[in-house]
């Protein structure tokens, strides 16, 4: 199962070299704009042109004070690496954290509750923790979270998070919805468990025309959304281990480094600033992307 359309699930789609930082605005004039974005910090935003805000920042104020401020002004050219739907089934996590070791970077791998049922799951996700990845939180079952009561979200998200914990003896920082789609149910779940929810700038690597690494690479590194700020949604798959250290290399020489996310502050999501559409639901990832997340 994958997670990503063409398009960003983030503002990052109509970010242009316009955009400009702006100091915190009115709760309640934010949450009418609909905001669509990865992390969020509440006391500055780079201010994009369909009303969206979005800003990151390091927890090392001598690195920077705007890391990711999702336009062409930044004076950090960075990019994230994150990776779904881990421990996958005959899971290449394991090579792709070995190969990134040896590269010099850092990731997430978001995982799945369901593949740490058994001993060959739990085994891959404790080496990669072992190796110094992060891992995060992709619920239970790869499920829908808007289709689920409260107390349901709560089972699915829960269980992995207390998985995750039993192996490595930490839980998770990082929460990713499936398919990017959640509600502000999630966002108190996310809360209670002390994680931070993030979807996602661009991926291609679940797309039938990109099932092989070298045209992986390709997309990835030549595409309309690439630019400074990408929090770049990868899986457990073999073609994106394949197209991984052409990646790695591609973004370094057009001067994008790939970013370490224990350098990233980790926040509390504020409910209050999040965007709702008429029905009470975040405004999200299919309401901002070209084609239907899968």
């Amino acid at each position: 199962m994958s997670d990503s359309a063409e398009a960003p699930a983030t503002v990052e789609s109509a970010v242009d070299s316009s955009a400009s930082s702006v100091e915190h605005q009115d709760e309640s004039s934010v949450s009418q704009r609909g905001i669509r974005q990865a992390w969020t910090d509440y006391s500055s935003y780079a201010e994009v042109d369909d009303g969206g805000y979005a800003y990151y920042i390091y927890n090392d104020p001598d690195i920077s004070s705007e890391i990711f401020p999702l336009s062409d002004v930044s004076s950090e050219r960075v990019v994230l690496f994150t990776f779904d739907d881990a421990p996958a089934p005959d899971s290449y996590a394991v090579k792709m954290a070995e190969l990134m070791k040896e590269k010099d970077v850092n990731a997430i791998f978001l995982v799945n509750g369901m593949y740490l049922e058994d001993e060959y799951g739990q085994e891959i996700t404790k080496t990669i923790y072992d190796m110094g990845f992060e891992i995060g939180n992709h619920t239970q079952t790869h499920a829908n979270l808007r289709e689920l009561s409260y107390e349901e979200q709560y089972a699915e998200i829960n269980r992995t998070s207390e998985m995750v914990e039993e192996i490595t003896g930490e839980a998770p920082r990082w929460f990713r919805p499936p398919f990017g789609l959640y509600n502000m149910d999630t966002l108190e779940i996310c809360n209670d468990l002390g994680m931070q929810l993030m979807t996602w700038s661009f991926g291609y690597d679940w797309m039938d025309e990109y099932l092989d690494g070298d045209a992986l690479a390709e997309v990835s590194l030549n595409n309309k959304y690439l630019r400074p700020g990408n929090n770049i949604l990868m899986h457990d798959r073999p073609w994106t281990y394949e197209a991984l250290e052409e990646m790695i290399d591609g973004y370094r020489a057009m001067g994008l480094e790939i970013v370490d996310p224990l350098l990233i502050k980790h926040q509390e999501n504020n409910l209050e600033v999040h965007g709702i559409g008429e029905d009470g639901e975040y405004i999200t990832t299919d309401d901002a992307a070209e084609g239907e997340a899968t």
